[in-house]
């Protein structure tokens, strides 16, 4: 089955139309750099990409599903018109696996190996020793793909890996004990460590908050890599300020980017990179896999890939 397609987005390599007729013979694409030059055509389009404003999507008629442009899309990108109709959503979760987990572990060595302290420094002093991390816990809130993709570094290194996850079922390689969220706050207690690589959802927004700090171990590490706005800003800074965390590894924030006048950027237990986690990525080209598969399968009637839950936005 043919069908049409439009790239709304700016980002949309020139070649996929292309690729999509090559894939799929038959199927029209067009590019759109602009969503809203799209109106006349968006009546009679079977699939979209990027991102579709209400106000173009009030006008589809035929429209069936549209392949976001992101892997963590969040509460931003939904609205009712799309969440109650019956237009599947897919995105481009798994694209950054490797690159998001390598960034968190970055920042758990760097604490280990106490850079916090001794990068600041412009001359030659011996200050605090170093984590030995074999017989440290880790705990892993999120075990997708970046989550998983942790575990298994964090094992390399000997940490005792535990992990905490709403749907996972079985543990991924490097990971001795997976739980669901409801055990949560029970090992906040346990872990050394705590990565955050859970996506944002109606129930993970602002989730770390002053009760799960304070059921943290005090002199605990405490790392983001997911998105900000899983955390209480304000909550953080007041867990770091009492001790209660001995540090904090953040390459998301809320609000991004964080102001210049934040706390966070005094402290000399914090480590901040500002959202570059994906950056070095070959995104470009998982992107264009998932694309090419998802419009073959569609083309075909067959389920779709990384078909998202348009209540939990994820």
């Amino acid at each position: 089955m043919s069908f049409t397609i439009l790239l709304l987005s700016a980002e949309a390599d020139p070649s996929w139309p292309e690729k999509i007729r090559a894939a799929v013979p038959g199927a029209v694409a067009r590019i759109y750099a602009d969503p809203m030059t799209a109106l006349a055509d968006i009546e009679t389009a079977d699939a979209a990409y990027g991102t579709v404003p209400p106000e173009l999507f009030a006008r589809a008629k035929k429209l069936r599903w549209i392949c976001a442009s992101r892997a963590g899309l969040g509460g931003a990108y939904f609205y009712d018109a799309l969440v109650d109709s019956d237009v599947v959503v897919t995105g481009m979760h798994g694209s950054y696996n490797e690159h998001l987990s390598t960034h968190a572990v970055a920042f758990l060595l760097a604490f280990a190996r106490r850079f916090d302290h001794y990068l600041p420094l412009r001359h030659w002093q011996r200050g605090p020793g170093m984590i030995h991390l074999p017989g440290q816990t880790v705990l892993i809130v999120g075990v997708g793909g970046s989550g998983s993709e942790a575990a298994k570094l964090c094992a390399a290194f000997g940490l005792r890996v535990l992990g905490i996850d709403p749907r996972v079922k079985e543990p991924p390689v490097g990971m001795v004990g997976l739980s669901t969220s409801d055990r949560l706050e029970e090992h906040l207690g346990e872990a050394d460590f705590v990565i955050l690589t859970t996506p944002e959802t109606p129930d993970t927004l602002g989730m770390f908050n002053t009760r799960l700090f304070s059921r943290m171990k005090r002199g605990a590490y405490f790392i983001n890599i997911a998105r900000g706005r899983c955390v209480v800003t304000q909550d953080l800074i007041a867990a770091l300020e009492s001790g209660r965390l001995a540090g904090a590894g953040l390459d998301v924030a809320d609000p991004e980017p964080l102001p210049a006048d934040s706390p966070l950027w005094r402290m000399p237990n914090v480590l901040i990179t500002p959202h570059v986690a994906i950056l070095g990525t070959p995104y470009r080209q998982k992107w264009e896999a998932i694309l090419l598969e998802n419009c073959r399968r569609f083309a075909a009637g067959q389920p779709l890939i990384n078909v998202v839950d348009k209540r939990e936005w994820f």
